[in-house]
């Protein structure tokens, strides 16, 4: 059993490297993940669920962090230049892996597997997510 504010010190460790992400953030993601999950944020939360609440509070941090950066840009001046244009997309891609991950774990705590093919007949606008079946 763990309580929120425990949960919340361990994913501030998995994103102790990135600017401005506070306690606060990860209190935040960690109590959205608590409610999505049926949990209440003041009690303590499973052994078997904490890494599933981890994984999607990582996942939902990293969307977060994205939106944030989203500003970030690229300049060239002289013989320096500076670009910062890709660090969005970087966490974009790294949401999507966690997503996945906790996807992935969900299924294998019996949870649904079901997924819905695209459409042959409709272009794809966007990235495809790498798909894992068990």
């Amino acid at each position: 059993m763990a309580t929120q504010a425990e949960l919340a010190e361990r994913l501030l460790k998995r994103f102790k490297g990135v600017p401005n992400y506070e306690l606060s953030d990860a209190s935040d993601a960690v109590s959205d993940a608590m409610q999505v999950h049926g949990l209440a944020p003041t009690v303590d939360v499973p052994a078997s669920k904490q890494r599933l609440i981890l994984l999607y509070a990582q996942s939902e941090s990293a969307y977060q962090i994205a939106f944030s950066v989203a500003h970030y840009f690229k300049y060239t001046d002289g013989e320096e230049s500076v670009d910062k244009s890709m660090i969005a997309d970087n966490y974009r891609k790294l949401a999507r892996e966690l997503k996945d991950d906790y996807d992935d774990e969900k299924i294998s705590e019996g949870g649904s597997g079901f997924r819905l093919m695209p459409r042959i007949d409709r272009p794809i606008t966007s990235p495809p997510r790498r798909r894992r079946y068990l």
